[in-house]
């Protein structure tokens, strides 16, 4: 449950990012607002040109259809059809991805049995820089926008550390808002609602759907989801403005 506090956070964290990414007066030129390697707010242009943004999520080898999804349309006179009870296996991978308005950038699986932590997430921040390098000409020379949560791997001073370094920005975030993480409104639950109904041999096997359904998806789809945050920072306001007013 969202404190005032949180609530209030999320609201100036949304009009701080609005008010730098919106175009003012027709200008064509769009800001944003980043934690620079010194922990200050720092304004740029084209957030979304530089935007990348990541998350973990469990996947199952075996994943169990969700209700509406196993649906089906049936006449009145329709015989009742038996449906047996699936149980989700027990076996499961970390996936970490990181993708942007063009595409995903990174995937990685974490084994079974093992658990991400700060270590584990700057080896995969040094793989996300080469895959940038390869996939993304130009971008570590412009600057990358990070945005991911506030789990403990992602702000534990290791990683910190590590973003100083290289001096990656991040978009802030407010703690509880998974609304407002592009992954999880928008990436992960068309992922689970395709892997639903699925059952996998091996992780390779498991691997292998997932590159598939990526590769599979229009490019319009990570558009929309990187640009969506714009209206998702506005409902915050909306929703939540009268505290920052008190």
């Amino acid at each position: 449950m969202l404190t005032e506090d949180h609530k209030l956070q999320r609201v100036e964290i949304s009009e701080r990012l609005l008010q730098q990414c919106q175009q003012d007066n027709g200008d064509e030129d769009t800001m944003h607002i980043g934690v620079g390697p010194g922990g200050d707010f720092q304004a740029n242009n084209n957030l979304f040109d530089n935007l990348i943004t990541g998350d973990q999520t469990w996947v199952y080898l075996n994943t169990p259809e969700t209700k509406r999804d196993s649906m089906t349309w049936k006449h009145p006179s329709s015989p009742i059809t038996k449906k047996f009870k699936v149980q989700r296996s027990a076996a499961k991978v970390m996936a970490t991805m990181f993708w942007d308005a063009k595409g995903v950038i990174l995937l990685d699986i974490l084994p079974q049995g093992q658990c991400i932590n700060a270590a584990r997430y700057c080896s995969i921040l040094d793989r996300l820089k080469e895959a940038i390098r390869r996939k993304r000409p130009g971008l570590l020379r412009r600057g990358v926008v990070l945005q991911h949560d506030n789990a403990t791997p992602h702000s534990a001073n290791l990683t910190r550390q590590w973003l100083q370094r290289y001096g990656w920005e991040i978009l802030p975030h407010p703690s509880h808002s998974p609304d407002l993480a592009s992954s999880d409104f928008h990436l992960f639950g068309p992922l689970k609602r395709h892997l639903g109904g699925m059952a996998f041999e091996t992780e390779d096997d498991l691997i292998s759907e997932l590159r598939n359904w990526f590769d599979n998806l229009d490019v319009d789809f990570f558009r929309v989801g990187i640009n969506s945050l714009l209206s998702r920072w506005q409902k915050c306001i909306d929703l939540h403005g009268d505290y920052v007013e008190k």
